[in-house]
């Protein structure tokens, strides 16, 4: 695929923009781009994506290559904007031209500010002087944004590959990635028409390829963290934004689609996106919790991926909002299920309709043949993530009956079961008795002076326990499997000089990843002081995250999901704020320089104090009240109004409602319905329906291991129940301490912040990119673009500001020494030799080389413009456009030269021995002939020094008959051989390789045939699977063990274990 030239770019940045900036221009030309075909569009580095819903809500976390004829696998110098010198790792040539101007990271932050704003950032203070200033007007916009970049068209899709488990070749689709139809993408302006018609075509990913490659091109430079933020409000498509990039990092990066690490990682993602993702009123494929993506890297590679999720709709499970759906994996279950598995896990004749926590709408037959395939799929994933299927599917099970449990208060003191048999089915197949699965829900153990008390429940503190335990075990179990995804590590490494899979090149260098292997995960909520990585200047070790969270959602009504969801939208636009607005304002000011442009943006500060603020925000006083017996929702809504009535984001709705209270977001209004807040926020289990699952009681070892944490020996040596309370999910698994010693923990929403806190701690000190989706239309209808809903996004993301920004302002700054280390090569001649002070006289130097190589190129002018201040030059973004433009240009142009130098030479070298052959054979005399009739002069060594190259063989196919003693003295002295010894045995593989893939020892391998045929004892039968320990001594064998038998067998009389190919993996 060849980009579109530098002219018909010009409209795919915002900041070229013809004519007065305001948010109507800024919506009628969106609206003539998604009419085009094309839903991305740029402001300077940053990335503005349209979601079109061109596709039905349906998610599609795995392609197969079948599907993605085009698919890029790799990335070139042929971007207009490309430049970067090749990184010692990737093949010649990969890199591309980096964005630049990383924020300074802050070194104090203000004791009054909330906890979540600790990720702003300060630009180092000094004197005021005199800047230097320079500005350039000339002609017309033309350069291109970075965003765009020209890319090799790939060739022709490679069939899947075997990947190795615990010795059994598994046989993987070749998946593509990560891919989801969903929410369209891009064209070029030449094919608007045919994508208006049929779609947007393969090469609507230039925009997130070009900004994939700047990440990586900017990561190669310095080696420093980066991480891509998505944002936007719910349903317009930041899934699919951050699947296409994850997709396009690991085909750049991380050894494309036919890795097994690429393969484990989508399978990974398809089991939680089944498991995290449900409908709900705004979006028909919603994602109920956050995820930051972490791709840790070495030398600039991809060696492991970590997926850390951030939940908040835990109440989903038990409670489902009015016409919204419960978790997806559900629906998929009840559809795929057979008559037989049915039976087995209870739910013979248990229908949508039958079960209480799934909601009572019929969905279309459609939807279930696609819930049937999605659960096929779904299943073949976690097989291939080596996850037991049967126990996932019995504790799903479990959950599903829970629902049609309940407790009612009886004649006597016992509390009266309505649907024993379900509870009876549950214990079953949680594997414990329902004598003691009851007596969990129903009773309660204090211990009071080293004396055990045991009382009966109510029938509400009951049912509320059992709800408890149905969301304790569908996300402990979601917490598991992202553990196990989580601690798999790559089996093997990238080298320098590798082009293969991953899987075929070596694992020397696993040794230096120990230190990430063994790091703790950022959401462990005991480490609130983890700031990420630690890195040296020098190290080549760091990560490139993807941060998808929550996106600001409304729903009628608003309830604590809603108000933890609009948090997290807050912080992340903050963190926005305070990159794109606040850092360059702070820096002009520091070095004394005046803003030309003034830009009024809306700082949500305010708003997240209100929310988050220790003791008087409002989650902190729900947080206080979740833990007071006696306290109601009346209650908490006169504390927060006596607090906050003064506050402009704070208001009272009207008509006045005992129940309602209304923030102003930076998105507008919302009203929040506190009705259920308080038993919303619960997030505790007794251990009395802990114990019920502790290895003495319960045989199904799968849940004892979900709750294997919280068994342990009280500090007073008990070992039972007494009384103590757990998180329903917790990192840690440690023991929470009482109400009465330690308020405000064991809640939802301070286990939400915590976690959300540790998320932006862990991206502090990361260069950020900013992807800004945009749905076209409130009700997901195919290709309709809504101006009023466009408009109400455009205005809460402040896009508006942001262009006004990139187009008239000085928003982009780099230090001398970096700016002059990166763009040094327009200046001709050699280096300069260094000076005491040479940084701001060799800028001035680049500047004026950088002019001229302008005023000779042929693209379009652009406005230029730059200061000079103490520390920093600031420029403009049509300068960052130029200098990108031609900094690529001329590094497209030097490895060109260098190309076309050792093309040249090659092929000179090759036309001399043609020419020779020839000759050869012209001569009708062959070469073995000629050589026997004739006397050959022997070398002479006397002028041979150890800094003279070795002698020159004879051409090749000429045998060689002997050798003169002096030649090979010399020689052997030369490379410390002693000629009198044999050469050293190479020693013996610890793998072998069977279809292009490396499978470590042992092995699992079938036997062809019998061996040994003709002995009765100590004999392997044909169809016996046996395990290979390793090579033998003996050329051509193994050795093979089966039970207590060990022989040397060859290996054509085995054949390697394989599974065949799972076929329905697009979800």
């Amino acid at each position: 695929m060849t980009g579109p030239g530098t002219s018909s770019l010009v409209s795919h940045d915002l900041t070229h923009l013809v004519g007065p900036l305001t948010e109507e221009s800024l919506v009628k030309h969106l609206q003539t781009r998604f009419h085009g075909g094309l839903w991305q569009t740029c402001i300077g580095p940053q990335l503005v994506c349209v979601n079109g819903f061109t596709r039905p809500p349906e998610l599609r976390v795995l392609t197969s290559d079948s599907n993605r004829n085009n698919d890029r696998t790799s990335f070139s110098f042929n971007s207009g904007v490309s430049g970067a010198l090749p990184s010692p790792c990737s093949p010649l040539p990969s890199p591309v031209s980096p964005l630049v101007l990383p924020a300074s990271p802050s070194s104090n932050t203000s004791s009054s500010r909330p906890s979540l704003l600790s990720f702003d950032r300060r630009i180092d203070n000094g004197a005021s002087s005199n800047p230097a200033v320079q500005h350039r007007q000339i002609g017309s916009p033309g350069l291109p944004s970075p965003g765009h970049s020209q890319l090799d068209p790939a060739g022709s899709p490679v069939p899947g590959t075997n990947l190795q488990t615990r010795g059994v070749a598994i046989n993987v689709p070749a998946v593509s990635v990560l891919h989801m139809r969903h929410s369209s993408s891009t064209s070029t302006c030449s094919e608007s028409a045919q994508a208006v018609q049929h779609g947007p075509s393969d090469t609507s990913c230039q925009f997130m390829e070009g900004m994939v490659t700047t990440v990586l091109s900017q990561h190669a430079d310095s080696f420093h963290p980066q991480v891509i933020l998505v944002s936007g409000e719910s349903g317009s498509g930041k899934t699919h934004c951050s699947m296409e990039v994850l997709r396009l990092l690991l085909e750049a990066a991380g050894g494309g689609s036919q890795t097994d690490a690429f393969k484990y990682l989508s399978a990974a993602l398809t089991v939680v996106r089944s498991m995290a993702s449900a409908l709900t009123a705004g979006n028909a494929d919603s994602s109920r919790v956050g995820m930051y993506i972490e791709n840790l890297t070495s030398d600039c590679l991809v060696y492991r991926t970590k997926i850390h999720c951030l939940f908040v709709d835990m109440n989903r499970v038990t409670t489902v909002p009015w016409r919204e759906q419960n978790f997806h994996i559900f629906y998929q279950m009840l559809a795929g299920l057979s008559g037989e598995e049915r039976v087995k896990l209870h739910l013979g004749d248990k229908s949508v309709r039958t079960l209480r926590y799934l909601t009572t709408e019929i969905r279309p037959g459609l939807q279930d043949q696609r819930d049937r395939e999605k659960f096929e799929a779904w299943k073949a994933c976690l097989s291939i993530l080596e996850i037991p299927v049967s126990d996932v599917l019995r504790v799903l099970s479990s959950v599903l009956l829970l629902g049609n449990v309940s407790f009612v208060e009886g004649a006597g003191q016992e509390l009266e079961t309505e649907g024993n048999a379900e509870l009876k089915s549950i214990a079953a197949l949680l594997g414990v008795s329902g004598v003691s699965l009851y007596r969990g829900f129903t009773t309660q153990i204090r211990v009071s002076r080293g004396q055990v008390c045991r009382t009966i429940t109510d029938a509400a503190t009951a049912n509320a326990r059992r709800g408890s335990l149905a969301r304790a075990l569908y996300f402990r179990t979601l917490s598991a499997i992202l553990r196990r995804i989580n601690s798999m590590k790559r089996r093997t490494s990238h080298t320098a000089n590798s082009t293969g899979s991953a899987e075929s090149r070596g694992s020397s260098h696993s040794s230096q990843y120990s230190q990430y292997n063994n790091k703790p995960d950022i959401l462990h909520p005991s480490l609130p002081s983890f700031l990420g990585l630690s890195l040296s200047k020098r190290s080549s070790e760091s990560f490139i995250g993807i941060l998808d969270l929550f996106g600001f959602e409304t729903s009628e009504p608003n309830r604590l999901e809603q108000l933890c969801t609009n948090l997290c939208a807050e912080a992340m636009q903050h963190y926005y704020n305070t990159h794109v607005f606040r850092a360059p304002a702070d820096a002009l000011q520091d070095e004394g320089i005046q803003q030309e442009v003034d830009v009024c943006y809306f700082n949500n500060t305010p708003v997240i104090e209100l929310l988050s603020a220790q003791t008087v925000g409002i989650l902190s006083i729900l947080d206080v009240l979740t833990l007071s017996e006696h306290a109601t929702q009346k209650e908490f809504l006169e504390q927060i109004r006596s607090h906050h009535t003064a506050n402009n984001h704070f208001f009272e709705p009207l008509p006045k409602d005992d129940q309602l209270f209304g923030i102003r977001h930076f998105t507008g209004r919302t009203v929040y319905d506190t009705s259920d807040f308080l038993s919303g926020n619960q997030d505790l289990l007794a251990d009395d329906t802990i114990c019920v699952f502790s290895r003495q009681n319960c045989n199904f070892g799968f849940v004892s291991h979900l709750f294997s944490s919280e068994m342990q020996p009280s500090p007073d040596g008990l070992t039972g129940p007494c009384g103590r309370k757990y998180r329903l999910l917790s990192s840690s698994h440690q023991e929470i301490e009482s109400p009465e010693r330690s308020p405000g923990t064991g809640t939802l929403s301070k286990d939400f912040q915590a976690r959300l806190e540790n998320i932006l701690k862990s991206v502090t000190n990361a260069k950020p990119h900013f992807i800004r989706c945009i749905k076209s239309n409130d009700y997901a209808r195919p290709r309709t673009f809504d101006c009023e809903t466009v408009a109400r996004q455009i205005r809460a993301l402040q896009i508006k500001q942001a262009v006004q920004l990139m187009a008239g302002g000085l928003p982009h700054r780099l230090r001398y020494k970096m700016f002059n280390t990166r763009y040094r090569l327009f200046v001709s001649g050699p280096r300069q030799t260094r000076r005491a002070e040479p940084s701001r006289e060799e800028t001035k130097t680049v500047l004026t080389y950088f002019l001229k190589v302008m005023d000779e190129s042929k693209h379009p002018y652009i406005s230029t413009q730059w200061y000079l201040g103490r520390r920093h030059i600031f420029y403009s973004e049509g300068t960052r456009q130029s200098l990108e433009t031609m900094r690529g240009e001329r590094i497209r142009s030097a490895a060109m030269t260098i190309q076309a130098i050792w093309r040249g030479q090659r092929s000179r070298k090759r036309v001399r021995v043609l020419r020779t052959q020839a000759r050869a054979a012209s001569s009708g005399v062959s070469s073995h002939k000629s050589r026997a009739h004739s006397k050959r002069q022997p070398y002479n060594t006397s002028s041979l020094t150890p800094t003279t190259p070795r002698p020159q063989l004879p051409p090749k196919g000429e045998r060689i008959e002997r050798v003169e003693p002096a030649v090979l003295s010399y020689v052997c002295k030369l490379w410390r051989l002693d000629p009198s010894k044999k050469p050293a045995v190479p020693t013996k593989r610890a793998y072998s390789v069977h279809g292009n893939v490396k499978i470590s020892y042992p092995q699992s391998r079938c036997m062809k045939t019998d061996f040994p045929e003709a002995s009765e004892r100590d004999s392997f039968k044909k169809g016996d699977i046996v395990t290979v320990l390793g090579p033998s001594a003996t050329r051509g064998h193994h050795i093979v063990q089966k039970g207590d038998t060990i022989l040397h067998v060859p290996y054509t009389r085995m054949a390697i274990q394989t599974v065949h190919e799972t076929s329905g993996l697009n979800i």
